[in-house]
């Protein structure tokens, strides 16, 4: 909601939101063209896709993910985080012993050359 002392006028709010919309263009930009701070217009995006029941930011370009809608699609989803946990620790271990191995052969070779 705009502030009695704001220096932008909601038209000019709005079209420049229109004007991001239309053109495909980012926020950031938009801001840094026209000299306004970045989080400003981000804001002004923000405020306008909730006000016109738009999709947000996240939303359209799909970095949000659905909320499971059941019990059983929570319960399949921690099922699949625990195999990537356990396959994360089985390459760790991997890895730890490949450092042993590294560690125990630069000693060897050390010696050699004394």
């Amino acid at each position: 909601m705009p502030s009695n002392n704001s220096k932008y006028t909601p038209e000019f709010r709005d079209k420049t939101v229109k004007y991001i919309l239309d053109r495909n263009i980012s926020a950031t930009q938009m801001a840094e063209e026209i000299g306004i701070d970045t989080n400003t217009v981000c804001r002004w995006m923000r405020d306008y896709r909730r006000k016109n029941n738009l999709p947000s930011y996240a939303e359209m370009k799909g970095t949000v993910r659905a909320v499971p809608k059941s019990s059983h699609e929570l319960t399949h989803r921690v099922k699949e985080l625990e195999r990537a946990v356990k396959q994360k620790e089985k390459e760790l271990l991997d890895e730890k012993e490949k450092v042993e191995i590294l560690k125990k052969s630069l000693h060897i070779f050390m010696r050699q050359g004394e």
